[in-house]
């Protein structure tokens, strides 16, 4: 009890306090890793839940309240995630005798050996500019390219390609929202760069 109290205590201290001096110009309401490398003019809104895996969130990023990020890497420059998202959620082995991690990790105490090394399963990585709807889940070791959008309350299983509009359950490819030609003139900005994303025509 005593713990979580220090805990809470802690936490209310970084978001109040150290938070808004660290990272001028972004508003932050939630706890967040000690390693992660914050861009400017960041938005992330109360009760979000971040894995220590994730490394790197670029600028002008929003990410809405009760969002959950678990084996995700990096999420780019101005993307928008809704609120209610989850992304890099793991999944359970299916060639085994049973689900239940009580039947394939060791520390449960039934089996001798780790049977599933989830460690191994590459995390989740959000490219630029990708707008993410309310209830959206986002599987472990996928790609979202730039510009995708997906869809609200979409499953995604699979790799997202830059530019595309996704939805449904499992989510599924509906269109480009643009001509090859831009797409690939698109792919050449530089997210970095305000300016260049402004000139841009």
């Amino acid at each position: 009890m005593l713990r979580k109290v220090i805990g809470n205590i802690k936490r209310n201290f970084q978001i109040n306090f150290v938070y808004p001096s660290r990272f001028k110009g972004s508003h932050i309401e939630s706890y967040i890793p000690s390693n992660l490398s914050l861009g400017e003019e960041i938005i992330i809104e109360e009760n979000i839940s971040m894995s220590a895996k994730i490394k790197s969130i670029g600028n002008g990023t929003y990410i809405g309240c009760r969002s959950v990020i678990g084996n995700c890497e990096s999420i780019g420059n101005y993307c928008s995630i809704s609120k209610d998202v989850k992304i890099g959620m793991s999944n359970h082995p299916l060639d085994l005798v049973s689900t239940s991690p009580r039947f394939y990790l060791k520390k449960y105490g039934k089996v001798s050996e780790d049977l599933y090394n989830h460690d191994k399963i590459k995390p989740t990585i959000i490219q630029d500019d990708v707008l993410i709807s309310s209830n959206v889940v986002i599987l472990e070791n996928l790609t979202i390219g730039r510009g995708a959008v997906i869809a609200a309350g979409a499953v995604v299983t699979e790799n997202v390609e830059p530019y595309s509009i996704v939805g449904g359950v499992p989510a599924r490819h509906i269109k480009f929202r643009f001509d090859k030609e831009k797409i690939e003139r698109l792919m050449s900005l530089d997210y970095g760069n305000d300016q260049e994303i402004m000139n841009f025509k």
